[in-house]
């Protein structure tokens, strides 16, 4: 590429993009990434794909207590953006009727391998067809706020169509206050010997857009000696007020909000807020 032309497509990628601009590449099923996705969700150091396993462990019996005491053989459940069967597989050891559903392929490959109890579908759940079906669906650690407006009404219309009336909506998201203070910013940082975004050597600038409260947006831009990815990812935030008021039009109401999905109390600081909605019957 001459240096013109590098130099005009680089600018453009500094650029802030639009409030909720999509980009075209792959990024929670792009093969490599998917790998790397895999093995953040399986250490139980990190926290930047799943919680610990004291965490997930105290949310499943939390969600658990949610359900009818009498009832939990019959209880049908599912785990939407399952990743690898973490909360899957729990609500399977606790006695429920439990489904995971995901579209990387390296998680429900390993989901399958390691639950044996549960049933794992590979799909895109802005897809799924369910008609009247669970008593419960679970959407884990804040994925409902990477969907833009547009994906989130999608969701929220099948989800309540999977849903048996009287069914449960668990879900959580962040706040205002986890972008408490933050600011625009950029970095780039090279990757001599590949790195999260790829195994061959490249060299990533990686910045931070603030939209008020409603979402930060991050972008990615992966340069390689083959050409140059970019990747927008985007975190929106959530209120009380502004769930009820995004999820009423698809006959949900409110059942409870939590500061996060162990049952903790809400407060006015809490980062992430879990809102557990019913479908109305």
């Amino acid at each position: 590429m001459e240096d013109g032309l590098l130099y005009g497509s680089l600018a453009a990628y500094l650029k802030r993009p639009a409030l909720y601009e999509k980009t075209t590449e792959k990024f929670w099923n792009d093969p490599y990434i998917a790998t790397q996705m895999l093995e953040a969700h399986l250490d139980p150091e990190a926290d930047g794909a799943s919680r610990s396993p004291e965490f997930i462990n105290r949310s499943a019996d939390w969600i658990m207590s949610l359900l009818p005491k009498n009832a939990k053989r019959q209880t049908a459940l599912l785990d939407i953006g399952c990743g690898p069967g973490l909360y899957t597989k729990l609500f399977a050891n606790r006695g429920l009727k439990v489904t995971g559903m995901d579209f990387s392929e390296n998680s429900i490959a390993y989901a399958r391998e390691h639950d044996g109890d549960s049933e794992y579908i590979l799909r895109d759940y802005l897809s799924m067809d369910f008609d009247n079906v669970f008593d419960m669906v679970t959407l884990i650690y804040c994925d409902y706020g990477t969907l833009v407006p547009q994906e989130r009404r999608e969701l929220l219309a099948r989800v309540h169509r999977a849903l048996k009336p009287g069914g449960l909506f668990l879900f959580d998201v962040f706040t205002p206050a986890r972008r408490e203070d933050a600011q625009d910013s950029t970095a780039w940082d090279a990757y001599p010997d590949g790195g999260f975004w790829s195994a061959n050597p490249h060299v990533c600038l990686e910045a931070e857009y603030q939209y008020g409260e409603t979402a930060q947006g991050s972008r990615y831009v992966v340069v390689e000696e083959t050409g140059v990815r970019c990747f927008n990812i985007w975190e929106c935030y959530f209120t009380q007020r502004s769930l009820l008021d995004e999820t009423a039009e698809f006959g949900f109401s409110k059942s409870g909000f939590h500061g996060d999905v162990t049952g903790r109390p809400y407060t006015a600081d809490s980062q992430t807020l879990c809102a557990v909605l019913r479908k109305s019957t």
